[in-house]
């Protein structure tokens, strides 16, 4: 994803390919019959699009991928993380105890009791039109709104592992620091190793949506 670049005015629609408040999120998720019910990991999709009128085609906007991970169900939380991607696999290794696959107790004793699910943020991929517009921020608080129940803490990477062959050391640099901008204005914060998080139900999502929406001319 290429992440928006730093505004502090109100994000004008006749910018945008549409207005955003004709933008719905439609939320996907997957569960396998062969993991049974007990897997405790959910993988969701949050795709979004231009809300169709009459008989136009539907727009697409974006899509996110997040991870649920039931705390209490998923018998080892680590290792399903450590067999997927090489940022999800980061994440596991920086919050799970290899050992016995649950949280770490850095974390554990970090953030407050309370909820036994964990949510992940894979990646944010937007079309280039609605990129630089500062929507990712938008629609990452909006999903994790969605998702929030039960949720105890949300992660994510706000950065890539690697960067492109192609990119300078100034140029992933710039990256990371915009890519750390969009997260921050959800609400993340640092906690180690790259890996950033937010607790949900603690009034700094909501803050951070209701920010997010007026600069979008949404209701709060």
């Amino acid at each position: 994803m290429t992440a928006p670049t730093s505004q502090t005015n109100e994000i004008r629609d006749d910018n945008l390919p549409a207005p955003v408040r004709d933008v719905v999120l439609r939320f996907v998720t997957e569960r396998p019959l062969s993991e049974g019910s007990g897997a405790g990991i959910e993988r969701w999709s949050v795709q979004a699009a231009v809300a169709k009128a009459s008989q136009d085609a539907e727009r697409p906007v974006g899509e996110l991928h997040l991870v649920a991970v039931d705390l209490v169900r998923s018998v080892d939380p680590w290792a399903a993380l450590d067999s997927s991607n090489d940022d999800l696999a980061h994440i596991g290794d920086t919050v799970f105890d290899m050992n016995t696959g649950q949280l770490s107790e850095m974390l554990d004793s970090s953030i407050p009791r309370g909820g036994d699910r964990l949510l992940i943020l894979d990646r944010v991929e937007l079309e280039p039109a609605w990129q630089g517009h500062n929507l990712a921020a938008l629609l990452v608080a909006e999903s994790l709104d969605q998702l929030r129940p039960g949720c105890r803490v949300a992660l994510c990477l706000p950065a890539p592992l690697e960067r492109r062959p192609d990119e300078t050391d100034e140029q992933y640099q710039s990256s990371v620091e915009r890519m750390r901008h969009v997260w921050s204005q959800v609400g993340f914060r640092p906690f180690r190793d790259g890996v950033w998080l937010l607790e949900p139900n603690s009034g700094a999502l909501d803050a951070s949506l209701r920010r997010l929406r007026s600069r979008h001319g949404l209701t709060a």
